[in-house]
């Protein structure tokens, strides 16, 4: 299984729209960014993408306020003008320098989590690490935090496809979506081949006869792919498995 590490969060469309927003109808945008932030925050792969988002909350502010210090001033005073810069600067300190600050947080918490992915990686898989509370404790994470951040490695197939049920992690063996994938596409014929599919010559019962099976080790729990007529050891306890 590959490692999708360094880990960089992405802005999703629904991001893109709140910027937007923030830019161009400021009051919705804000209140948007506000709600996006407290809502997801909990996440430890939304961080990143939440310190950014706050970040142009300010370059926005700062671009707006500008827009109505320029409609306000006459720039054909230099006096207006000296004011204009003056008050740049100002603004400036006040709102640039914490947007730059949250985007550098943004930077650090996808580097942090980036390395917590690493860690729960080597504990699953080469440690083969399984129940909730170990991996909490190795990790100094809580249980909740931890159940968050495995879901999200499975949907983004940083790990192979699973659940977590009852504090353990249950994953499939990478063997069963390859024989699978397999077992598909010797089955099917494109419908643009040489070969025409005929449903009276199918005999469904037949092929999953000698197809592969997924079955349950009685030892460990564990799901493993077996073919008829054959045995296998399991990969997390070493038991037997015949099909």
């Amino acid at each position: 299984m590959e490692d999708y590490l360094p880990y960089k969060s992405k802005y999703s469309k629904f991001d893109r729209v709140i910027l937007t927003l923030a830019f161009t109808l400021y009051p919705v945008g804000l209140l948007m960014t506000l709600f996006r932030v407290l809502t997801t925050h909990v996440h430890h792969s939304r961080k990143g993408r939440n310190h950014r988002l706050i970040g142009w909350l300010w370059v926005y502010t700062y671009i707006l306020i500008m827009g109505l210090f320029i409609l306000a001033f006459d720039l054909n005073n230099p006096e207006d003008v000296q004011l204009f810069w003056d008050s740049a600067w100002l603004y400036g300190v006040i709102l640039l320098i914490p947007a730059i600050a949250f985007f550098i947080l943004g930077s650090r918490a996808d580097r942090k989590f980036s390395l917590l992915l690493h860690q729960y990686y080597h504990l699953v898989i080469n440690r083969r690490i399984k129940e909730i509370d170990h991996i909490a404790v190795e990790t100094k994470q809580s249980p909740s935090h931890v159940i968050r951040d495995l879901d999200f490695m499975i949907t983004e197939h940083m790990l192979p496809f699973g659940r977590i049920q009852n504090g353990i992690l249950e994953l499939e063996p990478e063997e069963y979506h390859e024989a699978y994938d397999d077992d598909y596409n010797e089955e099917y014929v494109d419908e643009y081949g040489d070969e025409e599919y005929e449903d009276d010559e199918y005999d469904e019962s037949e092929d999953r006869g000698r197809g592969p099976r997924s079955m349950e080790c009685p030892s460990c729990g564990a799901r493993i792919i077996v073919y008829a007529n054959d045995e296998k050891e399991c990969d997390y306890c070493g038991n037997v498995i015949s099909a």
